[in-house]
C-alpha cells in the first residue's frame, strides 16, 4: 500500500436492499441520511473523459469543520488487465485536508481535484460542462487529482483544527458517477457516527476504533459506531419486467456490488483484507453459497460468467429475485461496507445506470480499526 500526500434507500425492479438487525451494546449505526464523523464513499471511478465522479460534502453545523480525507486506489497494478493473483489492487493512498465554514457545502470532480481559486465566488462562471463548474463556491482547501485511471474509495474523517479526530458528527456526503453520454448514478456516502457519552470517549489519536470492546489498540474501547455485520441484496443478470412490459423482451440488468473493508492501516501501509461469504436464497427458498476475498477494494460484477459469480444469475438460480446475505466469513474478519450499481439495457443498447446504498445494522463484536497516517 503506497502513499502520496496532497495539500465509495431505493430499490429498482432487479435489486432491493435491506439489512439484518442484530441486538447490540454498541449500535452499528452506519447511516446514509444523518451527519456523521466518518464518511465512506465506497465507489469512486475516474477514467476521464469516459467516466468521472463528483464528490459533494456538506458541513451541517454552525461552526467551522475540518476533515482529513484519503483516497485508496483499488485499481489493479496493470489497469489494462483484470484482477488476478499476480495483478493485485494497488491500494495506493492519497491524503489531503479540507475545511468548511458553517453550513457550507462543497464539491469537486475526482479526475481534476480542486485548486484554490483566488477569484470571488460571485465572479466564477459555471459553463454547461460539470468540469467547468468545479471551482464554484467557497474553497475547501487544495484537493489533489487522482491517477489517470482510478477505481477505489474515499474516506473523510472529522478532525479539529490541529488534525486530531473528534466525534463532531457534522459531515454528510454524496457521490455522482457520470459517464461521457451524460448518464449518471448517485449514492449517499456511508456515515459512521462518533459516540458521545461518558462510557465512550474519543482519545483523539490516529487509531479510530469502530465498535468492539477494550483492546490493546483501543484502550478506551469503541469511539465510533460499529460497521454492519450483514448486508443483503437481490438477484443479478435478471430481465427488467418494467422494460419488458413496454418494449418487449430482451432487457437485462447488470449488477455490480462494490465492497470495502472497515479495517485499514494507512500508517503502516497494510491494506484492509476480508474474506466475504455470500448466502443466496432464491424465490423457492433454495440456499446457495459462494465466497471471495477483497483486498482494500473490490468491484464485483454479479453478471460475470465465472465460478464465483455465475451463481448470482437468474439462469442459475431459476428465479428473477434472490436474497443474498453478505457478511465476513468469520467473526475475526474485518467488517465490510458497500454500494450497488445497476446497469439496465434493452438488447444490449440504451443502457442506463442507477446506484443504490447498502445500509447497515448489526453488531461487529470484534470491532474494526482505521489507523490514519501520521504527519510527514
Amino acid at each position: 500500500m503506497g502513499r502520496t500526500s496532497g495539500a465509495i434507500g431505493r430499490g429498482g425492479p432487479a435489486i432491493i436492499l435491506a439489512l439484518v438487525v442484530v441486538a447490540s451494546t454498541v449500535r452499528a449505526d452506519v447511516t446514509t441520511e444523518r451527519s456523521s464523523s466518518i464518511l465512506v464513499f465506497p465507489k469512486v471511478i475516474s477514467n476521464a473523459p469516459a467516466i468521472d465522479t463528483i464528490i459533494q460534502i456538506s458541513n451541517t453545523s454552525n461552526s467551522m469543520v475540518f476533515a482529513r480525507c484519503l483516497y485508496v486506489n483499488g485499481a489493479p497494478l496493470d489497469p489494462s488487465q483484470p484482477f488476478s493473483s499476480v495483478n493485485l489492487p494497488q491500494c495506493q493512498e492519497i491524503d489531503f485536508d479540507i475545511f468548511l465554514t458553517k453550513q457550507q457545502p462543497t464539491h469537486w470532480v475526482v479526475s481534476t481535484g480542486r485548486r484554490i481559486n483566488s477569484m470571488s465566488p460571485n465572479d466564477q462562471v459555471c459553463a454547461p460542462s460539470f468540469h467547468d463548474c468545479n471551482g464554484a463556491g467557497l474553497d475547501p482547501g487544495s484537493i489533489p487529482p487522482v491517477a489517470d485511471v482510478f477505481t477505489g474509495e474515499l474516506k473523510c474523517i472529522e478532525v479539529d483544527s490541529s488534525g486530531a479526530p473528534i466525534n463532531g458528527n457534522h459531515l454528510k456526503g454524496e457521490a455522482t458517477i457520470v459517464s461521457a453520454d451524460g448518464d449518471a448514478s448517485k449514492y449517499n456516502a456511508i456515515g459512521v457516527m462518533g459516540l458521545n457519552s461518558n462510557s465512550h470517549v474519543n482519545n483523539s489519536d490516529d487509531t479510530l476504533c469502530l465498535g468492539g470492546g477494550v483492546t490493546p489498540g483501543c484502550p478506551t474501547g469503541a469511539e465510533y459506531n460499529a460497521c454492519p455485520d450483514t448486508l443483503n441484496h437481490f438477484a443479478a443478470r435478471a430481465s427488467d419486467p418494467v422494460i419488458d412490459e413496454f418494449a418487449g423482451s430482451g432487457s437485462a440488468v447488470k449488477t455490480e456490488v462494490t465492497l470495502v473493508p472497515c479495517t485499514e492501516d494507512f500508517e503502516n501501509q497494510i491494506p484492509g483484507q476480508a474474506s466475504v461469504q455470500f448466502l443466496i436464497i432464491n424465490e423457492f427458498e433454495e440456499l446457495f453459497s459462494t465466497s471471495t476475498t477483497i483486498i482494500c477494494w473490490a468491484n464485483l460484477d454479479f453478471g460475470a460468467v465465472n465460478p464465483v459469480f455465475s451463481i448470482f444469475s437468474e439462469a442459475f438460480l431459476g428465479s428473477r429475485f434472490a436474497q443474498t446475505r453478505i457478511h465476513p466469513a468469520t467473526p475475526d474478519q474485518p467488517g465490510i461496507l458497500g454500494v450497488v450499481e445497476e446497469f439496465h439495457s434493452l438488447a444490449g443498447a440504451n443502457q442506463s445506470r442507477d446506484a443504490l446504498n447498502l445500509h447497515g445494522e448489526g453488531d461487529r463484536p470484534a470491532g474494526d480499526v482505521i489507523v490514519l497516517p501520521g504527519a510527514f
